[in-house]
């Protein structure tokens, strides 16, 4: 019993998607069920489906492609080095030719003006590396679809300014979505529990000790986010201690989440 009837449109995605090569939808229900008939028989009736990286990837191992069998994936905060800015560039790439999508964090990237010991003498900011990110995205081919990518950023980064107003420039990180991590203490100044709006956003490098604090209107702040999620959808806004104290492994107290995957933009 074979319950799909596909229209053009159902067509195209299926073949550009999923198919591989030239395989026949009977074919591709046997590779990706596993073998499985009663798995098989479920996907026939549009009973059960797998997820998309199933979808397209189950089994092509056997015939020597690497691929992955999960959509999304969360890499470890960037590190605050041109070592580690670029390792993540690896990093992304890699996973995106796999045709996994990604979640990176850049709250560890110094801010603005910054010291670094270089040519440069001060830094460009965390915010000037996301094209680059951005780039790596757009670059890596997926079979039909294009890399997912997120990329968020803690409310407490002197550089969140430049991070809200990024996508304004409708040139800019055009491969990416982008979220803001806001906790309680930044809230509570957004609806005036201390009738004191001014937040201070603050940034200790670890191997210099130079602190960088920037202060700004939590209100004002919050209304420019949401007038920019209005009109050009984004940034999304992440509920950090929310997600930190109500995960599933919350109680275990040697867990701590990087970011989150390109599925989780609010």
């Amino acid at each position: 019993m074979n319950n799909w009837k596909m229209n053009e449109l159902q067509q195209a995605i299926w073949s550009n998607k999923y198919q591989h090569e030239n395989e026949t939808f009977d074919k591709w229900i046997e590779r990706v069920s596993g073998g499985d008939q009663e798995v098989a028989r479920l996907i026939r009736e549009q009973k059960f489906l797998f997820g998309g990286r199933i979808l397209s990837n189950r089994g092509l191992d056997k015939l020597g492609k690497k691929v992955t069998y999960s959509n999304c994936y969360v890499l470890p905060q960037v590190d605050d080095s041109i070592e580690g800015i670029y390792k993540t560039c690896s990093d992304l790439a890699r996973t995106f030719s796999y045709g996994g999508g990604v979640g990176i964090d850049i709250s560890k990237l110094r801010p603005k003006g910054a010291k670094v010991n270089n040519a440069a003498k001060t830094t460009t900011g965390a915010c000037s590396f996301m094209n680059t990110f951005s780039d790596v995205t757009e670059t890596i081919g997926q079979n039909g679809r294009r890399g997912a990518l997120m990329i968020s950023i803690d409310i407490n980064h002197p550089d969140i300014e430049d991070f809200i107003d990024i996508k304004t420039d409708l040139n800019n990180v055009t491969k990416a979505n982008i979220s803001v991590k806001v906790n309680n203490e930044f809230m509570e100044k957004v609806i005036g529990l201390d009738n004191n709006p001014m937040y201070k956003c603050k940034f200790i490098i670890s191997t210099t000790g130079e602190e960088i604090v920037k202060e700004v209107n939590a209100k004002d702040l919050f209304m420019k986010l949401c007038k920019n999620n209005w009109d050009y959808a984004e940034p999304g806004i992440l509920y950090w201690d929310n997600i930190a104290d109500y995960n599933i492994v919350s109680e275990d107290e040697e867990f701590e989440y990087s970011g989150v995957n390109p599925c989780a933009l609010v």
